[in-house]
């Protein structure tokens, strides 16, 4: 007798030289890319980089390889606060994040918009926005958001593949310490 089987598409082995290794891994998908995007990020800027290149990448972001934290609070007056953190990883890729607070005397604080950074020219990284509550007990406040790193990578063409990351971090006005974590 005689037998045949086929594969399905999602079969790992039809994909095994593809992106499917970062969609799964990372949840990464692959986007197309407008020039004339809503979001204003020039993807083509980006250099083309392996998969094995973008996974390492991926991977010591993941893995948070040699975090470094900073974090720095500039007030241009007691109301207009800056409130810049950062993190290095691997001593090569810097996130920061600014957020731009008033605050009040009663202990109100209230968000104002944001800025965020990449410092590697391998991705662009492009954060939603922040929301900001209080954790209502010990004067913290969180903020946090959904954002997206973006990488140009060569496979069998250019792919423009997009990697969901969670941001969420905490600020006391009290003692000014901030800090953030992010998961992708």
């Amino acid at each position: 007798s005689l037998a045949s089987c086929t594969a399905e598409s999602s079969d790992p082995v039809d994909n095994s030289s593809s992106t499917y290794f970062l969609e799964r891994t990372y949840g990464a998908r692959s986007v197309t890319y407008e020039e004339n995007n809503s979001d204003n990020l020039n993807l083509n800027d980006l250099p083309a980089i392996s998969l094995k290149e973008a996974d390492e990448i991926l991977s010591n972001l993941r893995k948070h390889t040699n975090a470094k934290e900073e974090h720095n609070i500039l007030a241009a007056d007691k109301t207009l606060l800056k409130v810049i953190t950062s993190q290095t990883i691997n001593g090569k890729y810097t996130f920061t994040i600014q957020l731009n607070l008033t605050g009040y005397a009663d202990g109100d604080l209230y968000y104002n918009g944001y800025n965020a950074e990449c410092s590697s020219s391998l991705m662009k990284w492009y954060v939603k926005g922040f929301s900001l509550a209080s954790d209502n007990s010990e004067g913290n406040f969180i903020f946090q958001s959904e954002s997206y790193i973006y990488m140009k990578v060569a496979d069998n063409g250019i792919k423009y593949m997009q990697i969901p990351v969670s941001i969420r971090g905490t600020y006391n006005p009290k003692s000014h310490d901030a800090s953030f974590t992010y998961k992708l």
